[in-house]
């Protein structure tokens, strides 16, 4: 085998393996086997596989070293708040437990770049294996959805891990229809337009609310996409009317939704379920845990600019300290559901900006080359914007995994332009001072 093709084949196992690991502990068939034995070997082997190649990652690291000054500013912002904040009150190891999986899966999601097509098949496998047990549960005993909730199809036994199934099996279908744009050529794109709305479908059916706001936060980047290349002020005029729509949809929902006294109780699907959680006033639900987070910051402006230090929301919520993934307390459970407030409230202004900058550039770079990115590339970035939407509306800064392998997809996505586009020049420039040479002289 020939270097060239052995580089080929490490890149291929390491992407998968590294898709392995990103998913090893929310994906469900994997808590049968044992999940942790699964993370932990997916994650050394994928880390092995990836240093085996190091140079080829330091070189494409190189192409973002703007990035990197980015993520280390943002990393010592958090270091530095749980020194000076919550020392003695959160335990190390969930310090330690952000900056080491967060900077393995940066790592393997920027390795994984380089093989995409082995990334889109394990997340194609994964919803495979879904929507078999799913079809199979169904023929035997009918709709998986009883009294507003997703049966325990798996059999697993444990209401705290059943009960999210919806989610695992929402964010599983969205990367896979997504994944298949890339394979989508103009004579099978209706049949994976089909696709994409017989998932949209099914998704508000189980009422997988943030996979379906993830699928079409997608859809509409890929469409903004390809109005960027045919005109940017066209691409510009379309996105701020769709903000604007958005914005007008969703309070309009919401007054509707706080009005509405006919809902149904038990309906399971996608709209009642929101209905029923906007109107009900217990702390655990989403828009009460905004208010009471936006209540506490604005109440303490002293705090605004760097924030309550890492892991205080729990703390502050009356919940305990959180920890990192292999000892979790019952702190780690409770966050903001939204990574950029959890960052103003814990790391402040300087800490939100930061991740701003760090998770809105590589969309605003894709966007501007959009032309030269190729169709594997658009997927990737469409599903960086799926885990975006993801992290925005339900995620946790600390614990969100496969948020970070993603993002560090999308940046590899930066880096590859990037290169190439530095490729291309240097043979323009080397053609032209070929062009010169032959000149005759007078």
């Amino acid at each position: 085998m020939s270097s060239n093709n052995r580089s080929n084949l490490l890149q291929k196992l390491a992407a998968a393996t590294a898709t392995i690991a990103t998913f090893a502990k929310s994906f469900v068939p994997f808590y049968l086997i044992g999940s942790t034995a699964i993370f932990v070997t997916s994650s050394v082997v994928a880390s092995a596989l990836v240093a085996i190649n190091w140079r080829q990652l330091r070189a494409d690291a190189r192409q973002v070293s703007g990035l990197g000054v980015g993520f280390a500013a943002l990393y010592g912002l958090v270091v530095a708040n749980y020194l000076l904040h919550t020392l003695g009150k959160v335990p190390a190891t969930h310090l330690l437990g952000i900056l080491v999986f967060h900077g393995l899966f940066l790592v393997l999601g920027f390795s994984a770049v380089r093989a995409l097509p082995a990334v889109f098949a394990v997340l194609a496998a994964f919803a495979a294996s879904y929507v078999l047990v799913i079809a199979q549960y169904t023929v035997r005993f009918g709709d998986p959805m009883r009294a507003g909730y997703l049966e325990d199809i798996f059999n697993i036994g444990v209401v705290a891990v059943s009960i999210t199934f919806h989610q695992n099996i929402g964010v599983a279908l969205g990367l896979a229809v997504l994944a298949g744009y890339a394979f989508a050529t103009t004579r099978i794109r209706l049949l994976w337009v089909i696709a994409v709305t017989l998932a949209l479908m099914f998704l508000y059916h189980i009422a997988a609310r943030t996979a379906i706001a993830g699928v079409l936060c997608a859809l509409a980047f890929l469409l903004c996409g390809y109005l960027c290349r045919r005109s940017r002020a066209l691409a510009a005029a379309g996105l701020v009317a769709l903000l604007l729509s958005t914005a007008v949809a969703s309070g309009l929902f919401y007054r509707f939704a706080i009005q509405d006294r006919n809902v149904d109780e038990v309906a399971p699907d996608a709209i009642s379920r929101t209905i029923r959680e906007l109107q009900d006033p217990r702390p655990q639900f989403r828009l009460q845990i905004w208010l009471r987070a936006g209540q506490r910051i604005a109440a303490d402006p002293a705090r605004l600019p760097l924030g309550r230090g890492v892991g205080a929301y729990p703390i502050d919520e009356g919940f305990g300290a959180p920890d990192w993934l292999l000892h979790s307390t019952e702190g780690s459970k409770y966050y903001p559901h939204n990574v950029y407030l959890e960052m103003l409230y814990e790391n402040g202004l300087v800490g939100v900006l930061l991740l701003a900058y760090l998770t809105l550039f590589p969309l605003i770079f894709a966007l501007g080359r959009w032309g030269e990115v190729s169709e594997t590339e658009k997927s990737a970035i469409a599903m960086y914007v799926f885990s975006l939407a993801g992290v925005a509306i339900s995620g946790s800064f600390a614990y969100s995994y496969d948020f970070q392998f993603f993002l560090g997809m999308a940046i590899g996505v930066v880096a590859l332009n990037r290169a190439r586009l530095a490729r291309n020049a240097r043979a323009q420039q080397a053609l032209s001072e070929l062009r010169a040479g032959s000149l005759p002289s007078s």
